[in-house]
């Protein structure tokens, strides 16, 4: 990618400083600094996970549009440059790239409570039924899909096996979740990738990383948001508990009883899932991970299983925060 063509494909032509930013997993992102001060965020789409660039943009292009006419602003997306064209994407070489404007964290006062209340104010905000997203990556949040592919993996595997508790200790949980996310648990649209490092804390959070927003289950935001939150200490359950009271108001009620009694499960969702595609990368070095080895691979799919079990051994603790929180 040449960055300097791309930046001036987006209008900005004093840019003093480009340099590599952030630790995301899967897209490349740089920080652009401009003689100005003003600083933009520019990302190269992973043409492997999105093979439909277009249809990223165009998702992105729709929420953007229901957070600018929204009057009461409670959460905020980024804001992102046209080209000279008027499109939100530009191409160079093989690359599809887009800039937005860098938004400056803040501190935030009760820290996993604003988390959650951005989240939920996220997802209550893109929950008008008019707003349709396509979808851009299949199965995306399957955790019977990517454990199958696990299991070929392990047998398939000649230098590397999977400990049997291992993989008994995931299918079990892949029973356990297909008798809660059924077809009749509704589904609406949600960030589907909502980790604590996807929101910018300021006077109004910002929620990034757009890419993945379209229809899901709310379960997964949630689970996704303590997964990247809570630990396995003491005070996990005190996190859990300001994350669930920041998502209920940030959601105003929006949520069925059927919804609301899902929440525990997506944490062991979201955090079993995010095992089982560590694992995968690790037997197969299929590199989901962009520059993860399999030695670090297994080492987070290990930490994964553990705080798993963790979730797990305090299931009527989680689950009694969390409908305390809601009613």
């Amino acid at each position: 990618m040449d960055k300097e063509a791309v930046v001036r494909k987006f209008g900005l032509s004093d840019v003093s400083h480009i340099s590599e930013f952030g630790t995301g997993h899967i897209n490349r992102t740089f920080l652009v600094t401009c003689e100005s001060g003003k600083k933009y965020i520019l990302q190269s789409l992973s043409g492997s996970v999105f093979r439909s660039p277009e249809t990223v943009m165009g998702n992105i292009a729709k929420i953007c549009r229901i957070f600018e006419s929204a009057e009461n602003k409670r959460v905020a997306v980024p804001r992102y440059l046209q080209t000279d064209e008027g499109a939100l994407f530009a191409v160079s070489g093989k690359e599809v790239c887009r800039i937005y404007e860098y938004s400056e964290g803040g501190d935030a006062t009760g820290e996993f409570y604003d988390a959650g209340f951005a989240v939920g104010a996220y997802i209550r905000s893109i929950s008008d039924k008019n707003l349709k997203l396509d979808n851009v990556i299949e199965n995306f949040h399957s955790y019977s899909s990517y454990f199958s592919r696990l299991e070929l993996l392990n047998k398939e595997s000649v230098l590397k096996k999977l400990d049997d508790s291992v993989m008994k200790k995931l299918s079990g949980l892949g029973t356990a979740l297909e008798q809660v996310f059924t077809v009749d648990l509704p589904k609406r649209n949600i960030h589907n990738d909502a980790k604590r490092d996807n929101i910018i804390f300021g006077e109004i959070p910002v929620i990034i990383d757009l890419d993945t927003t379209m229809t899901g289950y709310t379960a997964i935001d949630f689970g996704d948001l303590v997964r990247s939150s809570a630990g396995t200490d003491a005070s996990a359950l005190t996190v859990i508990g300001d994350i669930a009271r920041g998502f209920a108001d940030g959601l105003e009620g929006c949520l069925t009883d059927a919804e609301i009694n899902s929440l525990y499960y997506g944490i062991l969702y979201v955090t079993g899932e995010l095992a089982v595609r560590y694992l995968m990368d690790y037997l197969s070095e299929e590199h989901y991970f962009r520059d993860k080895t399999p030695a670090q691979c297994l080492k987070r799919a290990n930490e994964l299983l553990e705080q798993l079990g963790f979730y797990i051994s305090q299931k009527d603790s989680i689950t009694e925060i969390i409908i305390s929180k809601f009613h």
